[in-house]
């Protein structure tokens, strides 16, 4: 079932993000800026679905705030058991769960992109012993500097900070769940990505500022 799914989802995206990288190096020559380039590429072809799955998203948003708009009257009006059963009726009639769903596209979205460049970039071996700027091996992670006999990576270090200020200029005027929702997520990516290759890393990072970018715009 894994190998299935890796063949239909997983591999196809794979084999775009090789031929981008081979095409980013044929431009410039060095494998750090390639990896940039890919990172470009990939965002450009799916902005697209990024923009719908942002304006469903505020379909959503907007139907969410009105519904505890219509909540919190009820709430105030009623009590007990009328007040249970025109909540949920409200929430019958009205919400579709569909929406919630479509809306989290991008979410979802970003998880085969996350394995298919996982997966192709920890194990490219053109990588091995290619330095990039201050990133000694692509490789490897950057482990620019030791405390107390442990390694400090600082890229994915770096990777977080420019998530969470790309979270903090996209829910400024967001619900609390929202911000919560962001801020998990980059924290997760740190603890994923804390010991991957310092390749790996430079190119998620390259994803955080286009989308910094994009919630900027």
């Amino acid at each position: 079932m894994i190998d299935f799914l890796y063949t239909l989802f997983i591999a196809p995206l794979e084999y775009w993000m090789h031929e981008a990288l081979l095409w980013g190096h044929a431009q410039t020559l060095n494998w750090g800026w390639a990896i940039i380039v890919m990172s470009l590429l990939v965002n450009i072809v799916i902005l697209p679905i990024y923009m719908k799955a942002e304006a469903w998203q505020e379909d959503e948003r907007a139907l969410r705030k009105s519904f505890e708009d219509k909540e919190n009257m009820i709430k105030a009006a009623f009590k007990g058991q009328e007040r249970f059963a025109m909540i949920t009726t409200m929430h019958r009639q009205g919400f579709s769960p569909l929406l919630s769903l479509r809306s989290s596209i991008g979410f979802f979205l970003q998880i085969p992109f996350f394995f298919a460049a996982y997966h192709f970039l920890s194990h490219f071996e053109p990588l091995q012993g290619v330095s990039f700027w201050f990133l000694h091996d692509l490789s490897k992670p950057d482990a620019l500097f030791s405390l107390g006999g442990f390694d400090i990576n600082v890229m994915p270090i770096l990777m977080t900070v420019i998530n969470v200020v790309s979270a903090l200029v996209y829910t400024k005027n967001l619900a609390r769940r929202d911000k919560i929702q962001l801020y998990g997520m980059a924290a997760l990516f740190l603890v994923l990505l804390y010991t991957a290759a310092s390749g790996l890393v430079l190119y998620w990072t390259c994803n955080n500022i286009f989308s910094l970018g994009k919630n900027i715009v």
